[in-house]
């Protein structure tokens, strides 16, 4: 069973997801394509502005998995079965907000070559460590400020009207400061790579994961983003130097904190979200933590456990879920630092 992954707002993805049944929908005629980030947006403007029956069927013939995803997924406006559901499709898009949002992308987005350039050099990089990872058919959609990211077997959908920028005046009507900080057109690389790299070096179903399991998890996925693009892990996840001067300062009595209370081992997903998931803060752990320290951790921990293993290959570190291994071999142990 192929797995659907759609995600809201950054790392929500993990918590929740629904599933399709994969199959090899697009077929020879998109061979070609799979090295682009087709504008697929662009297809459903075509249909919407003009009323194109010919977009229409490229849209369900050529395109039918996304088409069913935008319809009954993201916008979650019908069944792709339903008698008038091209119109009311058409008429979703013609809102007056709706076509604001479709003209800020469409000025924004007029050239993804940059972002279509990091994203497949990446995965050229991963499939060169692991000649089975599968590079997939990217395409562009916009969501209605509903879906970032769409993830499946040999698929993945990028919503653009989620990445215009955390001044955006219309993000502003809807989501907090902390929210916006993620819907900035810098963090479409990462969240694209991340997501999709998620979703094809699982966390094995049937099993109960900890807290380590999650940051580590996480930060090996950022881990190994990271150095592809040669950049840093604080590039890489999106940390400011702010948060990151906190984090340092306050490594060692967070991390006293985890392993005294054995939160660490503790499957509760509640709590695991309040140090993952971007919010206000982390009053779990104090009133001015930033958010988000969870990812700090699990990148300190992969960072440590490569050093010590520097002929490791990223494929290699990819498959591996051993997290309490890795933590025992990494030798991170921040409390034990000198203050």
């Amino acid at each position: 069973m192929g797995r659907i992954f759609i995600l809201l707002i950054s790392l929500t993805v993990f918590f929740s997801s629904c599933q399709w049944t994969p199959s090899s929908w697009w077929g020879d005629s998109l061979s070609g394509k799979k090295e682009k980030i087709f504008r697929y947006d662009r297809l459903v403007d075509e249909f919407v502005s003009l009323n194109s029956f010919s977009s229409l069927q490229r849209m369900k013939t050529e395109y039918p998995v996304p088409t069913r995803l935008l319809i009954e997924d993201v916008l979650a406006v019908g069944s792709v079965q339903d008698a008038h559901i091209d119109q009311r499709l058409r008429d979703f898009y013609l809102d007056s907000t709706m076509q604001v949002l479709l003209e800020d992308v469409h000025n924004e987005y007029t050239d993804l070559s940059g972002e279509e350039k990091e994203i497949f050099s990446v995965f050229h990089q991963v499939k060169k460590a692991n000649p089975s990872f599968t590079i997939p058919f990217m395409y562009a959609q916009i969501s209605g400020l509903n879906q970032s990211i769409v993830v499946g077997d040999s698929l993945l959908g990028i919503s653009l009207d989620k990445y215009l920028g955390k001044d955006y005046p219309l993000y502003k009507k809807y989501y907090h400061a902390y929210q916006r900080r993620v819907m900035d057109r810098s963090r479409l690389v990462p969240d694209a790579l991340f997501f999709y790299l998620s979703h094809e070096y699982p966390l094995q179903e049937g099993r109960v994961y900890t807290l380590l399991d999650y940051i580590s998890d996480f930060g090996k996925i950022h881990w190994v983003i990271a150095h592809c693009r040669n950049i840093t892990l604080e590039e890489e996840v999106g940390f400011c130097e702010e948060r990151v001067r906190w984090f340092r300062q306050h490594e060692a009595e967070v991390w006293r904190h985890l392993s005294g209370e054995g939160l660490l081992d503790s499957s509760d997903l509640t709590m695991i979200r309040y140090f993952m998931e971007p919010r206000a803060n982390t009053p779990y752990v104090s009133d001015d933590c930033p958010d988000q320290i969870g990812l700090w951790l699990g990148g300190q921990i992969v960072d440590h456990y490569m050093k010590r293993h520097p002929d490791m290959a990223i494929g290699e570190l990819l498959r591996m879920d051993d997290y309490k291994e890795m933590l025992r071999e990494s030798g991170y142990h921040p409390s034990d630092k000198k203050k």
